[in-house]
């Protein structure tokens, strides 16, 4: 693993992002601060100096909102922040010098352009991770800053920059800076408010889910790409919103404003004041932008500070300043119907009964085949999985079991070969595609997302189930409020199921393993697939747990659900399978009920080896 997704990981899942201080303090403290800072240029002993200072811990608050978009909600590094600050600030200049659109106006199209931009740049490597994406991001802010010092079209005024910029108009000039303070901050109050619903939303928790484990949130229906490229432009948008006010305020930019400097200072922002967190940014800015005032007689010092402090974080409280503090079931629903609601009951996960008569076949692979190189994972790969019943693939370790798995379910593509769910063929599309159709897993090393809490785990699993966007979420639409509660019932159902509803509002890494492998198949559940794909879902337990396993599986199975496992435990695959598939180098190399497989010479072989000559 390389050095920076290394850091990433250790602030991410830092143990302390679930302590430090509740969400009863934390609200105190956020009326109190909301308060401090509406009533800050009122104060008798506060200067315009100093109302200055608060207007650029607004802009870097702003700024820092929009990169914990990219950073903190999907963990994408993202180190060329500023040239998106850039973009709006400069759109808002040339089309106020050169064309006299009013700044107030030109607040949602430097967005826009921002935005844009950003999808532009963005879209050919957002397959990037890391530091690979990392150096990508250093690469486009220098591009956009060079730019601008070349002065491309003579529109950006080169080093000198651009002057006469207007002051924005609302009913009144805004002139002053306590006026553009207020400006500033009611925008920041604004989105921040925006943001925090989109956070408790299915976007927001898509987010989340692609930071922990991308492989796990495409596997369960999330559009990996679709979600990245979509923090990318709304954390772009919110940075050109940030240009506009920047520009006007000034009356004159330059491109000495938007260095590579200045996007380290924004990473050190959000990681200061915790990867996620809404107030956490905004304390970040405070830092950044205070200290140095006060400490201004050390004013080259300010890079030793800025590591020194990053170094402290990062040994004594990794998660930042004021870490997010995860939501809770309850929360979550008040949040979703504005009132105080009593603890709800999840309902039960119905049963339907399937008529062994009327077998269908639900899914078929046809001569599937995947090499790595030189090397033969399948090949000529031939097998059956009945709607209703339970059907095992085992096999020796390295026979391709578990490609065979991940081939399904759409993380690797076959070679040759097709494979048909329902009669359809579902070998080119895409793992979150493959989930919507109806085809949920499990992983042989569990991939659950250990820093988000029980309930949002197995909320990813409802994710493909759901429709709402990004401006339902925003504006909380009764569409999307039904559709969240709708989710929440369905994920508290599916934990109770397996008998986690007492851990729903824990930390996912705070479960012991057996549990960790039960919240798995909870996750698997509340996708409301029709086939449930369990790669050994028995690994680490003992046999008491085994065999709670065995009856759970069997139980689901009557309730209308297909099953199609990986064991290594033959005693759980002769307890639950229907019908079993052995494997070996690739290939099938018997089938049929586990007590003929027991006694086949291929099987034996497979397993034992046999005696040279």
């Amino acid at each position: 693993m390389n050095l920076s997704s290394s850091i990433l990981k250790r602030i991410l899942h830092a143990p302390d992002n679930r302590g430090g201080l509740g969400g009863t303090q934390r609200r105190r403290i956020g009326i109190a601060a909301a308060a401090f800072f509406a009533l800050f240029p009122l104060l008798p002993f506060v200067d315009n100096y100093w109302i200055d200072v608060g207007f650029y811990v607004g802009i870097y608050a702003l700024l820092g909102l929009s990169l914990n978009i990219v950073l903190g909600e999907v963990g994408l590094f993202d180190l060329g922040h500023t040239a998106f600050y850039a973009i709006g600030a400069y759109v808002t200049a040339i089309l106020n010098t050169r064309f006299h659109v009013p700044i107030l106006l030109l607040l949602p199209v430097s967005a826009i352009a921002a935005g844009l931009f950003a999808w532009l740049v963005t879209a050919p490597i957002i397959h990037l991770k890391g530091d690979y994406l990392c150096i990508v991001t250093i690469g486009i802010g220098e591009i956009v800053r060079l730019s601008m010092i070349n002065n491309p079209l003579g529109l950006t005024g080169g080093p000198n920059g651009i002057n006469g910029i207007d002051n924005p108009h609302f009913f009144i000039p805004i002139l002053s800076s306590r006026q553009f303070y207020y400006l500033l901050w009611a925008i920041i109050g604004i989105s921040a408010f925006l943001l925090t619903r989109l956070q408790r939303s299915r976007v927001g928790r898509a987010w989340n889910y692609i930071r922990e484990d991308e492989t796990a949130a495409k596997a369960l229906g999330v559009n990996v790409r679709h979600y990245k490229l979509s923090a990318f432009v709304l954390g772009a948008a919110l940075a050109g919103v940030a240009g506009n006010i920047y520009a006007s305020k000034q009356m004159s930019i330059s491109p000495e404003s938007f260095t590579f400097m200045e996007s380290s200072l924004l990473f050190c922002i959000v990681l200061l004041g915790g990867l996620g967190s809404i107030p956490g940014s905004v304390i970040g800015a405070f830092v950044v932008t205070v200290f140095p005032e006060i400490f201004r007689p050390f004013a080259k010092y300010r890079l030793m500070f800025f590591g020194l402090a990053l170094l402290v974080m990062m040994i004594f409280k990794p998660a930042g300043i004021l870490p997010r503090l995860r939501d809770s079931g309850e929360r979550l629903r008040k949040a979703l119907e504005g009132k105080k609601t009593g603890k709800s009951r999840p309902n039960a996960v119905p049963v339907v009964e399937t008529d062994r008569a009327e077998q269908k076949l639900l899914l078929c692979i046809e001569n599937l085949g995947l090499s790595f190189g030189g090397v033969t994972a399948v090949s000529g790969m031939e097998l059956e999985v009945d709607k209703g019943r339970i059907t095992a693939l085992i096999g020796p370790n390295g026979a391709g079991k578990t490609t065979v798995f991940n081939i399904i379910t759409g993380i690797y593509k076959p070679m040759s070969g097709r494979i048909l769910l329902r009669g359809k063929d579902i070998s080119s599309k895409q793992p979150y595609q493959i989930a919507e159709e109806g085809v949920a897993r499990t992983f042989q090393n569990i991939r659950i997302f250990p820093s988000l809490t029980c309930l949002e785990n197995v909320l990813c699993g409802q994710h493909s189930r759901g429709k709402a966007g990004f401006f339902a979420s925003m504006l909380r639409l009764p569409s999307q409020r039904a559709e969240e509660s709708r989710m929440l019932e369905k994920a508290q159902a599916c934990l109770a199921r397996v008998g986690l509803s007492d851990s729903a509002d824990s930390l996912a890494a705070a479960l012991p393993y057996g549990k960790r492998r039960y919240l798995e198949i909870a996750r698997a559940l509340a996708a409301e697939p029709e086939l449930i794909v369990l790669d050994e879902p028995s690994s680490g337990l003992n046999d008491a747990e085994t065999v709670e396993l065995a009856a759970l599986l069997k139980s689901l199975v009557r309730e209308g659900l297909t099953i199609f496992l990986i064991e290594h435990d033959m005693n759980l695959v002769d307890m639950v399978s229907d019908h079993v598939v052995v494997m070996q180098s690739g290939k099938k190399i018997a089938e049929g009920p586990m007590c003929d497989m027991r006694q086949d010479p291929k099987v034996i072989e497979a397993y034992l080896g046999s005696d040279e000559d």
